[in-house]
């Protein structure tokens, strides 16, 4: 009973406040009225914060908000280039139209740097390029390759991919 002596006090000098204002403004009860309720709200408020807060035993180290405050290790960010490639891919794998406009010009790209090493130019006429590539990355890469004429066909398989790849790999 005695932790509750002080806010008891403090409520009864609030009591007495509210019959002053009372007596001096009779006109104001309803604003006095809310004051007092709104001070002792606040009152009980602090009462039962004081009351709680040695519920709780204390935390042995740091508290979980101290260690979501921490600063983190910077986190390695990935190549800018690796995940437009992966996009490109992964889009192409769903419509003729991405394999077509995207992907193939990053594989002829590919495909001019590998062959120019070799002094083979890919879109020369009779050239050698079809036989080095071999029949999956030529038939990415060729230049009198069609435009598709339904834009949202099917894409190229992921397999017939990765064979093509593997032939870019090997020259």
């Amino acid at each position: 009973m005695r932790r509750f002596g002080v806010p008891a006090g403090i409520a009864g000098v609030a009591v007495l406040g509210l019959i002053v204002a009372l007596v001096q403004r009779p006109d104001d009860r309803a604003l006095a009225t809310d004051v007092f309720l709104l001070f002792l709200g606040g009152l009980a408020l602090a009462v039962l914060v004081r009351e709680t807060a040695g519920a709780d035993p204390p935390l042995e180290g740091p508290s979980p908000l101290e260690l979501a405050l921490r600063e983190r290790p910077a986190r390695t960010e990935r190549i800018p280039e690796l995940a437009r490639v992966e996009r490109t891919v992964a889009m192409s794998t769903q419509t003729i139209f991405d394999a077509h406009y995207r992907l193939r010009p990053m594989l002829r790209e590919i495909a001019r740097h590998r062959l120019a090493r070799r002094g083979v130019e890919l879109d020369a006429p009779g050239g050698s390029a079809e036989s080095i590539l071999g029949p999956d990355a030529w038939a990415l890469v060729r230049p009198d390759l069609p435009r598709p004429d339904h834009h949202f066909q099917a894409g190229i398989e992921l397999e017939a991919l990765e064979r093509a790849v593997e032939d870019l790999e090997r020259i």
